[in-house]
């Protein structure tokens, strides 16, 4: 049966009530990719604070050039480009950024539309990661389920649904795969997928991006709606 049983990284399970391995701190003065603090906070207040444009953070990087050209110094970044760079290094819950390009490669009309000649890049975070991370989020620990339930009224006996894994598609996806022995204590974790076109001005020249979000279907609705990271972007 798909009991959710707590296991250790090997899938060894554990014995009731063991806690959870604590996940491993960084050191106080890690800022990385960062250099440092002043680094961090810059690009924080520049990229996430004011939505700065391409063009007015190169401005502030030249005058910080400017103004520490004198003391024989650089400013933290040389331009929007650096920043953006080190931005894009950035880990977000230990899951870096990857990205591949894609271009048209089947058959050609006679007028070939310009997107059949673009080269497209794709960004992407590992989703089987992603999913990994909002399973050991500790902050989800008591709105999260890990077998699927079915939940009744107690005046009436009337079915209620209200969480992803009171429905019925969870309860019968469970009985499928516990069909297989192997497979007993382990959890099902379902994964819901959402895209849609958003276009970014800031920065950006108004382009178009298609980003997909990705979450599980074992945190509940009010930690999914409430933006606590159980909705993240792959």
């Amino acid at each position: 049966m798909c009991l959710g049983r707590p296991c250790a990284a090997d899938g060894t399970f554990l014995p009731h009530g063991t806690p959870p391995t604590p996940a491993p701190l960084k050191a106080p003065d890690d800022w990385s990719p960062y250099r440092n603090r002043i680094e961090f906070e810059l690009a924080e207040f520049a990229f996430k604070k004011c939505h700065m444009s391409a063009r007015n953070l190169d401005f502030l990087c030249d005058l910080m050039a400017a103004t520490l050209a004198r003391h024989h110094d650089t400013p933290p970044f040389a331009d929007h480009k650096d920043l953006h760079n080190v931005i894009d290094a950035t880990q977000l819950g230990d899951v870096p950024w990857q990205c591949f390009s894609a271009q048209y490669s089947g058959e050609r009309p006679e007028v070939v539309p310009p997107w059949m000649d673009d080269e497209f890049e794709v960004w992407y975070r590992d989703p089987r990661a992603m999913a990994h991370n909002i399973l050991a989020n500790p902050d989800y620990k008591d709105e999260i389920d890990y077998v699927p339930f079915r939940e009744y009224d107690a005046s009436d006996s009337t079915r209620r649904w209200k969480d992803f894994m009171s429905g019925d598609w969870a309860w019968q996806q469970a009985d499928t795969i516990s069909k297989d022995p192997e497979t007993h204590g382990s959890s099902l974790v379902p994964i819901i997928l959402g895209s849609d076109k958003t276009t970014v001005s800031v920065g950006t020249g108004n382009n178009e991006y298609y980003p997909l979000y990705a979450s599980i279907g074992n945190v509940r609705n009010n930690v999914r709606r409430a933006h606590r990271d159980a909705l993240v972007i792959i």
